[in-house]
């Protein structure tokens, strides 16, 4: 009996170490790994443009990154060991197992950053044009059709005219052909896109269909919010500029004036170490600049927010 309940133990034990090892093994392929570091990595994909579907972007370009950039650094790292003559082959062996597992996790951080890149990317153009989608969707739902109509419609009539949208027209051009109901076609949407406004449009309308509101005043509700935002945004980054420009010209107006002091200070007493000609140099072809261009670049950053 001893040996009978020793043997169905093992059993169990061999198959609990089995069904480990198969999920490990599971976890650790490419989308399986990238799906684990990133579980809205699906809406990413869509959101992003890079491709059609997550399986399609794993077939097209996970793939070629999981390939390449191991077997590159793999390269690498033998080559430089094996040729330099200080390295024996089990220091080569580790190293290359170890790059190798570096090049691994290193191309799945990769897969995952190319689309959240394009993603956020398109967040701010998106949000810049999002009056002109929420008016025109707006137009339709005003001039009398129904939500599914005006959804067909949109995409159908003005894809050429909302080119940032592109993807957000093409979802909705491929769900309304499959017959989806507006609700799941306007919460996935809202899923995809990166623009929080249109976020916020698409989750409204849905719940406005479900709760049969009126739909057109939820549209206008949120074109005024958005405007109210945008107005908000222009005054702070209008008050930022100012204050960045202000700054920089009482530093061109103090700084010939503190050179001029300084210049008085030194016909008194004279500086062995520093020159009033060097002084001049410093502040002229040095200080000077470097304010000019940390003040540009951080204006052409605040600017830069505002995309018409």
């Amino acid at each position: 009996m001893i040996r009978i309940k020793l043997e169905i133990d093992f059993k169990e034990i061999l198959l609990k170490i089995n069904k480990i090892l198969y999920q490990f093994y599971n976890n650790i392929k490419p989308c399986n790994l990238i799906r684990k570091l990133s579980p809205n990595i699906d809406y990413m994909i869509l959101g992003s443009g890079v491709s059609d579907s997550f399986d399609n972007y794993c077939k097209k370009l996970v793939t070629l990154i999981f390939l390449f950039i191991p077997t590159l650094l793999w390269e690498f790292i033998y080559i430089y060991m094996s040729y330099s003559g200080k390295y024996t082959l089990e220091n080569i062996i580790v190293a290359s197992i170890l790059i190798v597992i570096l090049g691994y996790l290193l191309s799945a951080g990769i897969s995952v950053l190319i689309p959240s890149f394009r993603y956020s990317s398109r967040k701010d153009d998106l949000e810049a044009k999002f009056h002109v989608f929420a008016s025109t969707l707006t137009s339709l739902l005003a001039g009398g059709e129904g939500i599914s109509q005006a959804l067909s419609t949109f995409s159908e009539k003005y894809a050429d005219e909302l080119k940032e949208f592109n993807v957000e027209m093409t979802y909705i051009k491929t769900s309304t052909k499959l017959n989806e109901s507006p609700t799941d076609i306007l919460l996935g949407l809202s899923k995809i896109t990166p623009s929080p406004s249109l976020k916020l449009l698409a989750q409204s309308l849905a719940r406005g269909i479900t709760a049969g509101a009126d739909l057109v005043q939820i549209a206008q509700d949120s074109i005024s919010s958005y405007l109210n935002y945008y107005y908000s945004l222009v005054e702070r980054i209008s008050t930022s500029i100012g204050t960045l420009l202000e700054s920089f010209l009482v530093v061109g107006i103090v700084g010939p004036v503190l050179v001029g002091v300084m210049g008085m200070l030194f016909t008194v007493y004279p500086v062995t170490t520093l020159s009033f000609s060097s002084l001049i140099i410093l502040v002229i072809f040095i200080l000077i600049p470097i304010v000019s261009l940390i003040t540009a670049v951080l204006a052409d950053n605040q600017t830069s927010k505002l995309k018409l």
